[in-house]
């Protein structure tokens, strides 16, 4: 996508696709010609602000036409959008507004209450607000900003070099870090989901996922292929599945945890989702006995997408194809696939050198996608992007296919009595269990082996969980080592803002008194 903008792909969409329906949101049904009008007018008033190129935007909002103009609006111009997921606490969204030294806020009435707490601890310049009553003061009122700017083609010059996007990490580890990337990553992404995604002309996504964050992967790739994108406002399951079956949806994208909520919905089966011919999944690791429950109930329509911040949604992808061929070679269930066309990706040790098939090291990427760096931090960059590599954090193997099979986070191994110890292998142990629906493994200290494995678990519904029976069921399969040396029983596991195991908020209750988090 070299020599494009965002603004200039908005454009042309609506020039190929005008009149065909762009947008749906419950009643509203809205043509490519129609939103495009609203995002070219947001884009025009926040440029008639004084904001340029390099000016960045924050919002808060729930997933609703208001953000759509809000944040492609801000793409259509020129400017740099901050997304800031709704479900994180206060502190980090002021952190963020103020290590992006954004310019705007924009929030809507859901958000509102959010929005004013942000604007008491991070000075803008303006806030925006979608609603009259939540106007703050010297602020600013979308529907007042837009009166008398047109709606019509034309998005602004910009240097495609230059910067669009900051999305911020999970922030698991410390404070949040901001990607920062251009028109060209950014494009070349979403240029890569197209393809690695399977869209196809006239797609009809329902999105449930958050269109700031993994929803993104799917938002322009379908315009670029004149679809339509569904809007939910959110992740619930029997509104999901109304929805599939009223439009005939044919894709849709879930993190784990909402496609376990979908496969334990009675009745499930007896939906009618025969419209659907991708589910595709992602964000966070799935555990291979739900996975195949998953195919036995929709059939062979999953696809699995694993990428970062820094790489966009692309950095391997485990496509139907291969999700077929693991009837035969089930083991591949548990792998996130081979690598996308824009990245070339390898297993390396700590030098970046290229490690052999089998060896377990960091998975490093390369690519025109890869973010520029991290928002003011300069140590940051240079430790995660080396020699051209971005260097993920995520330890993994690749087995002679070319498959990739991630066996943790670099920093979430366990040194256990001098043993490596990757949870992730304990708990596909955990997973694989009738009378457990979830389960997370962590390190705690240990006087005896320095770490101890500790395995926290969900019980399946009905099911009674003997911890001892647990202990020794890992032990039988994968040895004493890699077997948890305590099980805590939960009602449910914390989540990060992004759907994966808050293994920080676990690991606090066990490490906070202590000078660090090794011992």
């Amino acid at each position: 996508m070299y020599g494009r903008s965002y603004g200039s792909v908005l454009d042309a969409c609506a020039a190929s696709y005008g009149n065909q329906e762009a947008l749906v949101q419950g009643d509203v049904r809205l043509s490519y010609a129609e939103v495009m009008h609203g995002i070219r007018r947001t884009g025009r008033a926040l440029r008639a602000l004084g904001l340029q190129p390099g000016d960045r935007v924050a919002f808060v909002m729930s997933d609703s036409l208001n953000l759509v103009n809000m944040m492609y609006g801000a793409l259509w111009a020129g400017l740099t959008i901050v997304p800031l997921n709704a479900r994180l606490q206060l502190d980090d969204h002021v952190y963020m507004v103020k290590d992006a030294g954004a310019r705007a806020l924009a929030f809507d009435g859901p958000k509102a209450e959010r929005g004013h707490a942000i604007l008491e601890q991070a000075g803008v310049e303006f806030a925006i607000a979608t609603e009259a009553a939540d106007v703050p003061l010297g602020g600013l009122l979308l529907d007042d900003m837009l009166r008398g700017h047109d709606g019509g083609p034309g998005a602004p010059e910009v240097d495609t070099e230059g910067e669009c996007w900051i999305q911020y990490t999970g922030g698991t580890t410390g404070f949040p870090k901001g990607a920062l990337h251009s028109h060209r990553t950014f494009l070349t992404a979403m240029l890569g989901c197209a393809f690695e995604l399977d869209v196809q002309a006239g797609e009809r996504h329902v999105h449930c996922a958050p269109l700031t964050h993994s929803g993104l992967a799917y938002f322009l790739p379908v315009w670029m292929r004149g679809g339509s994108n569904i809007l939910l406002g959110g992740f619930h399951p029997q509104h999901l599945l109304d929805t599939i079956e009223r439009e005939r949806a044919t894709s849709t994208l879930m993190v784990p945890t909402m496609l376990y909520v979908l496969l334990d919905l009675p009745g499930i089966g007896d939906r009618d989702l025969s419209s659907l011919r991708t589910l595709a999944y992602g964000a966070a690791p799935m555990s291979r006995e739900r996975l195949e429950q998953a195919l036995d109930v929709f059939g062979p329509i999953f696809l699995q997408g694993y990428g970062q911040t820094e790489a966009p949604m692309q950095i391997t992808v485990l496509n139907k194809r291969d999700h077929v061929l693991a009837s035969s070679r089930p083991e591949i269930l548990s792998s996130c696939g081979r690598a996308v066309t824009i990245s070339e990706v390898r297993i390396a040790g700590d030098d970046l050198s290229t490690l052999a098939d089998g060896e377990v090291g960091e998975i490093v990427v390369r690519g025109p996608h890869v973010t520029l760096g991290y928002v003011n931090k300069p140590e940051e960059t240079a430790s995660a992007i080396r020699h051209g590599w971005l260097c993920t954090g995520d330890l993994a193997r690749r087995d002679d296919d070319g498959y990739l099979y991630i066996v943790d986070r670099k920093k979430d191994m366990i040194i256990s009595g001098g043993f490596n110890v990757y949870p992730k292998d304990v708990e596909q142990v955990l997973h694989s269990h009738a009378g457990i629906a979830d389960a997370c493994v962590i390190g705690v200290p240990d006087a005896k082996w320095g770490e101890a494995v500790k395995a926290v678990v969900v019980a399946a519904p009905g099911a009674a969980v003997d911890t001892d029976e647990l202990i020794a069921f890992v032990k039988e399969r994968k040895g004493s080592v890699l077997a948890p040396k305590s099980v805590e029983l939960v009602d449910a596991i914390p989540l990060t803002s992004v759907g994966k195991h808050d293994k920080k908020a676990l690991r606090e209750q066990y490490w906070s008194a202590r000078e660090r988090a090794v011992n």
